[in-house]
């Protein structure tokens, strides 16, 4: 999820294994602890932007990596407070690992994939259950380290209560999206067959900022299909909108390395066209950032790889922002009627 929500649950899984054994300090390196995987973005410039596509949530993310940065970054906290014997390794180690641990878990449940296995496999769980920024989540956490903060000094009994109803109230809203996944799954599932779309494959994933809107993409082998429904719409009604996949653009393709790459980014749910000299291949797992219907594809989602590949030159592959122009007000605007309201 997002850094401040990764942050937030640190902080507050920091305050919960060590709260009253160092006080403050638990929130404070907690949240740091809880934000060390997403380090890995330091290394960007350093990388193609296919290599990116690997590298973020990468090994930094595997479960592997807790066990092996956690006694370093315990050892050097150690080192940082050695004039406070009394915050032994092992307080350190708790925190840190719990941080560092929890973090690549709770992004497995977003869209984007984590390769949770490195270096074994580089499978990338998505259960797709919880939006990327989803404040149903982080502002319980949010709120339950500030309470903590503010009545630790008056009534440290109480801090630790304050924080453990934040967790508590924070996970009652994340078991509630997996509920919420079941349940809309139902209602694409139905819908498909009412269409008499039999796809291959179909994946489903809430809309940014709430559990309540929900995205379906499913393909077959030369269309995806993109559908919405909102828990709280008033009719059952979802319609699909299809796009052609034209996969056999990507066959022209000198670099099949760079091309397998991104298809195994997008899980192959991708959509292909010719623009100009090049092609831009669409990742439509995040769906459409317009909810207009019959526009064209750059208008339709929010970026795009761009291949250009040409005879004497090696393959150019680099990720493009499709909707500068967005107007987050707008956006906004159309996503709060569309959770109201059926398409």
């Amino acid at each position: 999820m997002d850094s401040i929500t990764q942050f937030v649950l640190g902080a507050a899984l920091g305050e919960l294994v060590a709260g009253k054994k160092i006080g403050s300090k638990a929130i404070l390196w907690g949240g740091v602890a809880g934000t060390i995987p997403d380090l890995d973005i330091l290394f960007n410039p350093f990388f193609t932007e296919l290599q990116k596509l690997s590298v973020h949530r990468g090994i930094s993310h595997s479960l592997i990596f807790a066990f092996g940065m956690a006694p370093i970054m315990a050892w050097l906290m150690r080192k940082l407070y050695r004039k406070k014997p009394q915050i032994t390794f092992r307080i350190w180690l708790d925190v840190f690992f719990i941080g560092i641990f929890t973090h690549p878990l709770l992004d497995a449940f977003t869209l984007y994939g984590t390769q949770l296995f490195l270096p074994f496999s580089d499978y990338r769980v998505a259960l797709n259950t919880i939006a990327i920024v989803d404040p149903g989540y982080t502002l319980p956490l949010l709120l339950g380290i500030i309470g903590a903060l503010i009545v630790r000094r008056k009534n440290p009994r109480l801090t630790s209560k304050i924080n453990m109803a934040g967790l508590v109230l924070a996970h009652i809203y994340f078991l509630l999206t997996i509920a919420n996944k079941f349940y809309v799954n139902r209602k694409f599932e139905n819908a498909l067959v009412n269409q008499h779309i039999q796809p291959n494959s179909y994946l489903s994933n809430p809309v940014i900022f709430s559990n309540l809107l929900w995205c379906a993409v499913a393909k077959d082998d030369s269309m995806c299909y993109i559908g919405y429904y909102s828990i709280l719409q008033d009719k059952p009604d979802i319609r699909f909108d299809a796009f052609k996949k034209s996969e056999h653009l990507l066959r022209k393709i000198k670099d099949q390395e760079g091309v397998a790459k991104l298809r195994w980014f997008s899980k192959d749910y991708f959509v292909v066209e010719e623009k100009n000299d090049s092609l831009a291949f669409y990742d439509v797992r995040f769906g459409k950032s317009n909810f207009t219907p019959n526009l064209d594809n750059e208008k339709t989602f929010l970026f795009y790889f761009k291949i250009i590949d040409k005879d004497s030159q090696p393959v150019q592959i680099q990720q493009y922002i499709s909707r500068k122009d967005m107007n987050f007000s707008e956006f906004m605007a159309q996503l709060k009627y569309r959770i109201l309201h059926v398409d």
